[in-house]
């Protein structure tokens, strides 16, 4: 591999730009925080549909040069349905161009930087080529890249006044090493990429200092990042691994794909718009009758969208406990 050319720049809306990781990373940060504090203050402004675009756009185009660069199936099946959704809320139809949800991601992300967008490629399939390059951790990586998001989320100011149960300096480290594995991830998939190295180190270096612990080199530092991952990476994963033939189809995984948010475009017809992995409880979920947030209905409905209410999700053989008045 020639140093400069990495596995993204085949396909051309990442050849013409060449973003880096760290760039990506950021631009997917400020989708997301955008969109988060935007629903959280703002729920009815008239810019929540177009950063909700952004948020897919730009957190898709990181799960695909990731997924580009590891191989990793799970990465490439989180950007293609970033990719669909993405699709759909461009009011695409069916027999529209391009048909694949990939292309459409990247034609977008080219056509956002004012490159040319026409000619684009459909990711190579994740194991013709090589070896997917061995995850930092447990936990898949879209799950990775949604815990790197939502850690960043939590700690900016203007979130935590509402929720002052968050315990900020927890969810800055969390940030501080998931962010670190996801540079670290990208640079043992493409070791051209130094910037993505020094980057890793860094990061582990501020983990490091965060924890006022003596500084490390370079490789010592980003081997600290997945010391410190493993404490809750274990405890999520393999505590209480769910079996690769779930109930809650899973794959063992313990997240499943699922809708979350839907358009209304009058007469009861909804359109999906937002779609991300959440947590499996292991078989059918029923939700409790007595929902605090949505009153049992299972969703709620605001500004013109549905969404799915995750907080009274219970497994069919859980028992319904009554919430006091």
């Amino acid at each position: 591999m020639l140093v400069g050319h990495l596995p993204e720049h085949a396909v051309k809306a990442y050849q013409d730009e060449r973003p880096s990781v760290t760039r990506l990373i950021l631009e997917a940060r400020w989708a997301h925080y955008g969109l988060t504090d935007a629903l959280e203050h703002h729920p009815d402004s008239n810019a929540v549909p177009a950063l909700r675009r952004l948020k897919l756009l730009h957190a898709g185009a990181l799960l695909d040069v990731l997924a580009l660069r590891t191989r990793d199936p799970d990465l490439y099946e989180a950007a293609r349905d970033h990719g669909a959704v993405l699709r759909e809320v461009d009011g695409l139809a069916l027999d529209d161009k391009p048909h694949n949800g990939l292309d459409h991601l990247r034609a977008q992300y080219a056509r956002l930087h004012h490159h040319t967008h026409g000619d684009v490629y459909r990711a190579p399939d994740a194991t013709v080529e090589s070896l997917p390059t061995k995850r930092p951790c447990h936990q898949p990586g879209p799950r990775l890249v949604r815990h790197m998001l939502d850690t960043y989320a939590w700690t900016q100011p203007g979130l935590t006044s509402r929720f002052p149960v968050v315990d900020v300096a927890s969810e800055q480290r969390r940030h501080l090493i998931t962010r670190g594995l996801l540079l670290d991830w990208a640079a043992t998939a493409a070791p051209a990429d130094h910037a993505a190295a020094a980057a890793a180190a860094t990061a582990g270096r501020a983990l490091r200092a965060f924890d006022r612990q003596a500084p490390l080199t370079d490789l010592h530092a980003r081997a600290y990042l997945l010391d410190a991952f493993r404490d809750f990476d274990d405890q999520d994963e393999d505590d209480d691994p769910h079996p690769h033939d779930c109930a809650g189809r899973c794959a063992g995984t313990g997240e499943v794909p699922t809708v979350l948010t839907w358009e209304h475009h009058g007469d009861d017809c909804y359109t999906a718009v937002h779609q991300e992995p959440i947590p499996c409880v292991g078989g059918p979920a029923a939700h409790a009758p007595d929902c605090s947030t949505c009153g049992g209905h299972g969703v709620t409905y605001a500004a013109g969208y549905r969404e799915l209410c995750l907080d009274g999700r219970i497994a069919d053989d859980d028992p319904v406990v009554p919430q006091e008045a």
